[in-house]
């Protein structure tokens, strides 16, 4: 095997390893949205329950005042349960984007590195993990969760504004559930959906995840690099049709590590890079 191939397979690797991450991550998040959307629809029952659609214009305020802090307490539990998710995969992702890069230096046997064990390479990656300023990691946690903030305070606000309105206006129980929508798993029936409620949050929920976890999967490794003296690195596409055309022309392209393009390149951008291997700093030793 050439070391083009071994390049190929060890990077290859990395991507689909982060990816496979990636989507595990999106996927609690959303299990999360789809708990939400579950206690919103019940409460739409008890709603229905309580008749009082059949008021309409004669519901007193404090029935209104009550369901809307119901609807409060169901998207506070769902922040909370975000939060939690969202302060693991940020601390997680700098760690696999370290631990990805040890794990190619061990395939390409990097000297230094071409006998790590998986115990090993855990090892440095923990130990590479504690040399990071730790404030600027609770930055990155800061700022995914007013990201996320934003969304959650968004989707209660919208929630309350369609069940208000539907309650004065007389809608049905199915009227306002279809206005309010649901978390929607299959993509040809998401592209086909209308807009609503939960479908616009799902997007930005998902958008949010992907776009930050693969940030801060980059800043790992770019840690690592830095760490052991590496100064050139290489850009890498998805490689498909998906390939937009700002990360196109980057494919396969060499750029000191200071003067490369911010990766991610853009929003849900699936690029990566990797340690340029005749730039790499030959006399690094495993961090200890």
């Amino acid at each position: 095997m050439t070391q083009a191939e071994q390049i190929q397979r060890a990077v290859l690797r990395s991507l689909h390893s982060r990816d496979l991450y990636i989507e595990r991550q999106v996927n609690s998040m959303l299990k999360v949205l789809r708990t939400a959307e579950m206690h919103v629809k019940a409460k739409l029952v008890d709603i229905g329950d309580t008749q009082l659609l059949k008021n309409g214009l004669e519901i007193r305020q404090e029935q209104l005042r009550g369901i809307q802090k119901g609807i409060d307490e169901i998207i506070r539990d769902m922040k909370r349960d975000q939060t939690v998710i969202m302060k693991t995969t940020i601390k997680d992702s700098f760690l696999n984007g370290i631990t990805s890069s040890i794990g190619e230096f061990s395939e390409l046997k990097f000297p230094h590195y071409e006998n790590l064990s998986h115990i090993d390479r855990v090892k440095l990656a923990g130990q590479v993990m504690s040399l990071i300023d730790q404030s600027a990691l609770d930055f990155l946690v800061k700022f995914n969760l007013q990201l996320l903030g934003n969304v959650t305070r968004e989707l209660a606000d919208h929630i309350k504004q369609q069940i208000s309105v539907g309650i004065v206006t007389g809608d049905s129980i199915a009227k306002i559930g279809e206005k309010i929508g649901g978390v929607i798993t299959d993509p040809d029936e998401f592209r086909l959906a209308g807009k609503t409620v939960f479908k616009t949050a799902q997007t930005r929920v998902e958008v949010i995840t992907r776009t930050e976890t693969l940030r801060v999967y980059g800043h790992g490794r770019n840690k690592f690099y830095n760490q052991i003296g590496v100064r050139r690195i290489v850009w890498v596409t998805a490689g498909d049709e998906r390939t937009c055309p700002e990360c196109g022309p980057l494919g396969g392209k060499e750029f000191f590590i200071n003067k490369a393009p911010p990766l991610p390149r853009h929003v849900m951008c699936r690029c990566l890079v990797y340690a340029a291997r005749a730039r790499v700093c030959r006399s690094g030793q495993p961090v200890h």
